[in-house]
């Protein structure tokens, strides 16, 4: 009787990664319609990151994780967004944008939010960039005239850690601690430094 409980308890854990909590991290600020300098020539391969985010993850087994805006609602990034590299916008231009059509010429809206400007797009599903705890990096790149986004949030089953280098200067060692996010500035206060030990 044991066994087939741990067993039915395994395949809920395998099978089932809804039964994790649901964490929502924001990652971009909403970046208003700007311009870029007309005389830089852009196209989808030499697109220029104008936002950044570099994210250590604690994932379960199976996570499940999608880029939305607030409260998971649609996204608009004119133009992409990027996971570890990869484009995950679903647009049907071709290059696959994250924006599904523009209302306005974006240039007579500057410095408004993007929504006067453009339809957004659904949450993006992306468990399948973000497969296991690790590194994960994120984009939102332009390749063209005008360029912005509205807020993103990354909601996900995975959690966020931080590392940091504790250093024993009693003793003269040191080691890799993986802790919270908010305990890091604890941390960096009585000398550890950010990121790993060096091997």
């Amino acid at each position: 009787m044991k066994i087939k409980l741990l067993l039915a308890l395994f395949c809920l854990f395998i099978f089932s990664p809804t039964l994790f909590a649901q964490n929502t991290y924001k990652i971009f600020d909403p970046t208003l319609i700007d311009l870029r300098d007309e005389s830089v020539s852009l196209n989808f391969n030499t697109a220029v990151a104008f936002q950044t985010k570099e994210m250590y993850l604690t994932c379960p087994l199976n996570p499940q994780s999608s880029l939305s805006g607030p409260g998971n609602t649609n996204l608009i990034v004119d133009n992409y967004l990027t996971v570890n590299g990869v484009n995950i916008c679903p647009g049907e231009d071709g290059q696959g944008s994250c924006f599904a059509s523009t209302l306005n010429d974006p240039y007579y809206y500057l410095g408004e939010i993007m929504e006067v400007s453009y339809n957004g797009v659904a949450p993006i599903d992306v468990s399948s960039h973000i497969t296991g705890s690790g590194v994960y990096s994120f984009e939102v790149k332009d390749y063209g005239y005008t360029f912005g986004n509205t807020e993103i949030y990354l909601n996900t089953t995975c959690s966020t850690i931080a590392q940091v280098c504790h250093r024993d200067t009693g003793r003269r060692t040191q080691k890799t601690l993986t802790i919270e996010p908010d305990s890091v500035a604890s941390h960096l206060a009585h000398g550890d430094t950010s990121g790993a030990c060096a091997q």
